[in-house]
């Protein structure tokens, strides 16, 4: 049931739900009574108890003929405001009040209602403010039956935050809209038979697909009609349409750099004429073919020319596109513009790229040359035509310039299979500073513009499929990001062709997934790929994950002894930008500290002490937990009176006596570093200490000299245990 507006508020505005919009705009502002406002405060919920949004009107009942009798047309409209998650607050004088609730269109499966749950400004509950602020009971809206359903690709991928749209069956009226969550499900409001139609991306590619109506139809007349209560099932929407062709001259050879549009979307044909205008939207099209080297006449589809004005001089054929469909062989034949050859020549030349292609259609400029580069200004411009020749006919009569800096303007990759060129000035120069400068003179200049190559692989969930919005990037040998654009396909395939050459890293990113640096490596430990120009590296792929985790394992720093203080190396992780790390202190498995340092205290005797690495990074957190450590105790000094074969040893350890001293002590000597910075340790020997003292035999005698000695100790009871480094020397 639609809410409508009684007999009373048609008196103050006469045209219903639009004109009440349009004086609540006008009655905002105006001058609040003299006497305080309070605040009425409410809910809108459905009928599970979720919150709905839409907007309150506010009537006040005015007695206008002081009579104090209630009647339908003596109301004054109110400001309205919009609820926010469900919530709403209104500041109101004292009086007689009633509230309408109209939702919001995307809440189309709640209809609109009078408070409470009347259908009329006449039958609705008075509310009653007298001075004092109130909150109102939740109030439920009624429901309204829906139509439900789930918006897929072709290939059974949800397509998340679909647009779907309802229109009433028998007169078209838009009824409401909603999008898809994250599994493409949507529930839309069906008060009576709609029609549904269907706007949506896809998630890997994020090309627009097919615009479509249930079921499968192109345009709203031919829709079919759905029943309130009904549940469509799967909708799919195909990849968006395409239109393709071939423009030749009028002898039949293909035409390079021609551009063909329809509906702002264009594409320009390749070395052999053909073109495909991609993400085609359902529906008609007018084609326009238009040659920017200007050596054709333009004309639209089915060889309508152009008029002066650049619209076609006749209704021009037009090109039907059904949901996802690939209309091919929408030719073009193409009749060469009558023009003198060009005379006056000052400057000409040839453009071609690096691995001896042909730079058709680049633009070329000609800047003057101020004594200050930055107030440089481009004086001639011209296009290099099908052979890669320009010229320039006016520099001689440029009033003031005598010498010129020429640039020949790069691009991205244009075509499939084709790569970037880059910027090019005079003297084979990449800026205008560091160009040649030219005179007007008659002369030959060519161009040869720098070939960018290209990155090639596939990116992929370690769950499976591909992520949602993958991302590759890529940053060069000064760590600076590489603007080249990469073009997913639905199985997770990408290309690139825009990378100049050169050496970069290469980083790999999904929503709701942990990036990582290619090859399964983080940022630090990336692989370089090496870039040539007009060749492709393919094989650059990465598999996701959901989870973070570490890859190398927290630790430890410190050694656990009384009045020291312990600390977490959070170790090496997926992802470790953009996040936020917690650090926690165990026993046991039981939480004792927080933060990434504990002080060790007497309570702590005897504990071993673990510590556990959160590291969040929103949404989703992993945890790693370090090796414990050795059971705290008091640290142990040793004094060592070192030979070539042995080490006597004294122990003393701080409160405890000499007869409570018992240890292990195992003697290492220091022979280098490892390659992730560890000591490299050999052990010489081993043995107990009793009553604080003990002798270490050497396995293999030192030799004269100085040496580095680690005496690792395993305290028992209340010693403690760690590492202590000593320096000796071997006299003899």
């Amino acid at each position: 049931m639609k809410s409508t507006h009684g007999g009373a508020f048609a008196r103050l505005v006469a045209g219903g739900t639009a004109a009440a919009t349009a004086f609540a705009g006008l009655t905002i502002g105006l001058a609040a009574p003299a006497h305080a406002a309070v605040t009425i405060s409410g809910s809108t919920i459905d009928a599970a108890g979720n919150y709905v949004d839409g907007r309150i009107s506010v009537y006040k009942f005015s007695d206008e003929d002081g009579d104090g009798t209630v009647e339908e047309f003596e109301y004054d409209f109110q400001p309205s405001v919009y609820t926010e998650s469900g919530a709403f607050d209104l500041n109101l004088a004292d009086g007689l009040y009633k509230l309408e609730f109209d939702p919001d269109f995307d809440y189309s499966q709640v209809r609109g209602e009078y408070y409470r749950d009347k259908d009329s400004l006449a039958t609705a509950d008075f509310i009653t403010v007298a001075g004092a602020a109130q909150n109102l009971p939740a109030w439920t809206i009624d429901p309204v039956p829906t139509v439900t359903g789930r918006v897929a690709t072709t290939d059974g991928r949800a397509v998340r935050n679909a647009t779907v749209y309802a229109y009433a069956a028998d007169d078209n009226a838009m009824l409401g809209s909603h999008s898809t969550d994250a599994s493409g499900t949507f529930t839309i409001g069906a008060p009576e038979a709609v029609k549904l139609q269907f706007y949506g991306y896809d998630p890997v590619t994020e090309k627009s697909l097919a615009m479509e109506y249930y079921n499968d139809k192109a345009d709203l007349a031919s829709a079919d009609a759905v029943a309130p209560g009904s549940n469509v099932g799967f909708v799919t929407l195909a990849p968006g349409g395409s239109i393709s062709g071939r423009v030749t001259s009028d002898a039949g050879a293909g035409l390079n750099r021609v551009q063909v549009c329809s509906d702002r979307n264009c594409d320009y044909t390749n070395v052999n004429g053909d073109y495909t205008i991609e993400g085609a939207t359902t529906g008609p099209h007018e084609l326009e073919f238009f040659d920017p080297i200007d050596e054709y006449l333009g004309e639209y589809y089915d060889n309508v020319a152009v008029n002066e004005f650049g619209s076609p001089a006749s209704a021009p054929a037009v090109v039907n596109v059904a949901p996802g469909q690939a209309v091919t062989g929408i030719n073009a034949a193409l009749t060469p513009k009558t023009k003198p050859a060009p005379t006056g020549v000052d400057l000409s030349g040839t453009v071609r790229d690096q691995v001896g292609g042909v730079g058709v259609g680049y633009v070329v400029r000609a800047y003057n040359t101020p004594a200050n580069p930055l107030d440089r200004e481009v004086v001639a411009t011209t296009v290099s035509n099908r052979s890669g020749g320009y010229a320039f006919t006016t520099l001689d009569r440029i009033g003031g310039e005598t010498e010129f800096k020429i640039e020949v303007v790069g691009e991205p990759a244009r075509e499939d299979g084709d790569f970037a060129r880059r910027t090019i000035w005079t003297g084979q120069k990449l800026g205008y500073e560091t160009a040649a400068a030219v005179s007007a003179a008659p002369q030959v200049i060519d161009f040869v513009q720098p070939v960018a190559g290209g990155v090639a692989g596939t990116l992929t969930s370690e769950a499976g499929g591909v992520p949602e919005n993958p991302m590759v990037a890529f940053r060069d040998a000064d760590d600076t990001a590489a603007g080249a654009y990469a073009e997913f396909q639905a199985n997770g395939s990408y290309e690139t062709r825009n990378l100049w050459a050169g050496d970069y890293t290469v980083q790999f990113g999904g929503e709701r997934h942990v990036s990582e640096w290619w090859d399964d490596a983080v940022a630090g430990e990336a692989k370089t790929v090496t870039v040539k120009p007009g060749q492709v590296v393919t094989g650059i792929s990465a598999a996701l994950a959901a989870g973070v985790k570490a890859v190398e394992r927290p630790t430890v720093k410190g050694d656990a002894w009384v009045k020291k203080t312990i600390r977490l190396d959070k170790g090496v992780w997926t992802q470790m930008a953009d996040n936020e790390f917690t650090y926690e202190w165990l026993v046991k498995g039981t939480v004792i500290a927080t933060g990434p340092s504990l002080k060790l205290t007497k309570k702590h005797l005897g504990d071993k002490i673990t510590g556990r690495v959160t590291n969040d990074i929103g949404f989703t957190q992993g945890q790693a937990v370090t090796k414990s450590t050795y059971k705290v105790g008091y640290k142990p000094k040793v004094k060592a009176n070192v030979s070539k074969k042995s080490a006597a040893i004294t122990l003393k350890v701080k409160p405890l006596k000499a007869k409570k001293v018992k240890a292990t002590v195992i003697v290492f000597e220091k022979v280098g570093v490892k390659k992730n910075g560890d000591d490299k340790l050999k052990k010489l020997g081993k043995a107990k200490i009793k009553k604080g003292k003990g002798v270490v035999r050497f396995k293999k005698a030192l030799s004269k000299g100085k040496h580095k000695l680690v005496f690792t100790v395993k305290g028992k009871g209340k010693v403690g245990s760690g590492d202590i480094m000593k320096k000796v020397k071997i006299k003899r």
